[in-house]
């Protein structure tokens, strides 16, 4: 009341907007650009929609924004509703719209940034968000994406360029066959040294070296296999000791604590940095089969070097730094591929297949390459699948009273599931891949 009596003869309009900021709700108010409460800049728009007597539209709005301070709609004159409607079409070309059910969290917010995520209070609480870094940055990349999107498609010469320079980088920035035997020697002269200490072990090459989907720099992925007796913790604690003990191996470490345990050296002759794992079984697997559809489809191996060159320029490809796995960009061009229409790569694994669900990849298994031909899979119910089948067993045994010749049918269904197995073509590759 003493701050109204001070400001005497100052209008509603002045002193709405400030205590409208007072009550503005947002998630985050620190990206604001404004130094001071924000009050001028509202002015100032509402002065400048003043001005413009002669636009009814504007008149509308800033009628109803001098009376914004009205919580019931219900008693809004004609002319505050059309301004208040106005109003809110223009925020929605900032992205920022009216909810049709308050959040529970925020009761007295009425508007939502589709864009920041942010619940805003009112009307002036909105024009305080449209002028702060956060959604001015988030309008610009909205922009960009949809200049993006509304690019014509390229013309046949544009397609005939852009193969050309995909085939040139992959040449440039590729391995070669000589890059490949160069990695195979490191590998070879590796299991000499090891094999000296533990001869029931052997090495062996996978990964992007083997697949020709490494760049010239890429690492030398070794995996080292060995009988079962042996403990695996151990294996390699004991190829530390005999890589840092060898003259041919420099920056030799451990990285015992990743997802897959490595030993870490660098091959002094070629400058070449290996990763040496033990019994990683699936990741050979999974070579042997991409090394297969490289050779099987000429444009693979381009376009997964394409784009691990462009991830590599725009630094997403590094794991340890948050990046993605060189891996995934193989399997997101193998997808590619097997989407396109003609499809390149055609399905190995689907709906023809008795019981097969989609949402449970994990249960089918691939087992390796037969005669060059074929790929051998397995059917292997997952321990949490087996738990959530029994639980519903349980529950139907609960619910129902009991037939033992259904019982017998339907356990007759699960053991056949279980056992289920297959070979399907090399022309016959799945997306099942890509969820591994």
């Amino acid at each position: 009341v003493g701050e109204r009596k001070k400001q005497g003869g100052k209008s509603a309009l002045e002193t709405a907007p400030r205590s409208q900021k007072q009550q503005a709700c947002t998630d985050n108010t620190g990206d604001s650009d404004d130094s001071a409460s924000g009050i001028e800049d509202i002015s100032d728009d509402l002065s400048k929609m003043k001005n413009d007597d002669s636009n009814k539209e504007n008149s509308s709005e800033m009628e109803y924004l001098e009376n914004a301070t009205v919580i019931d709609e219900s008693a809004l004159t004609p002319e505050q509703r059309l301004g208040l409607k106005q109003a809110e079409e223009r925020l929605e070309r900032d992205h920022i719209f009216r909810l049709e059910k308050r959040s529970p969290e925020y009761t007295n917010c009425r508007y939502l940034c589709k864009l920041c995520l942010i619940h805003i209070e009112n009307i002036q609480g909105a024009h305080k968000h449209i002028k702060e870094k956060r959604h001015k940055k988030n309008i610009l990349e909205k922009q960009e994406e949809s200049e993006l999107r509304s690019l014509p498609p390229p013309t046949p010469a544009h397609l005939a360029a852009l193969s050309v320079a995909v085939i040139e980088l992959a040449k440039e920035h590729g391995i070669t066959d000589d890059d490949l035997r160069v990695r195979q020697e490191i590998v070879e002269e590796m299991s000499k040294v090891i094999t000296t200490f533990l001869p029931e072990c052997s090495l062996r090459l996978y990964g992007s070296s083997l697949t020709k989907f490494a760049l010239k720099n890429s690492d030398v992925n070794i995996d080292i296999k060995f009988p079962p007796r042996m403990n695996h913790p151990d294996l390699l604690i004991q190829v530390l000791g005999i890589l840092k003990k060898s003259v041919l191996y420099i920056d030799v470490e451990s990285d015992f604590h990743a997802k897959v345990p490595v030993v870490v050296c660098k091959d002094r002759k070629s400058g070449l940095l290996c990763r040496v794992s033990a019994g990683n079984d699936m990741a050979c697997l999974t070579t042997d089969l991409l090394a297969a559809l490289g050779k099987l489809e000429p444009v693979f191996t381009p376009l997964v070097l394409a784009f691990r060159y462009w991830a590599k320029l725009c630094y997403i490809d590094s794991q340890t730094d948050g990046g993605i796995p060189s891996y995934c960009f193989a399997l997101m061009v193998m997808f590619f591929l097997q989407q396109r229409k003609p499809p390149l790569l055609p399905c190995l694994l689907g709906s023809w297949i008795e019981g097969f669900d989609p949402k449970r990849m994990d249960d089918f298994q691939l087992k390796g390459i037969v005669e060059e031909k074929f790929v051998k899979w397995e059917y292997n119910s997952s321990s949490a699948t087996e738990k959530n089948s029994i639980a519903e067993e349980n529950k139907a045994k609960a619910d129902q009273p009991k037939d033992d010749t259904k019982k017998t049918e339907t356990d007759n269904q699960s053991n056949a599931m279980k056992e289920k197995h297959g070979k399907v073509s090399f022309f016959c590759f799945c997306f099942w891949l890509f969820y591994l």
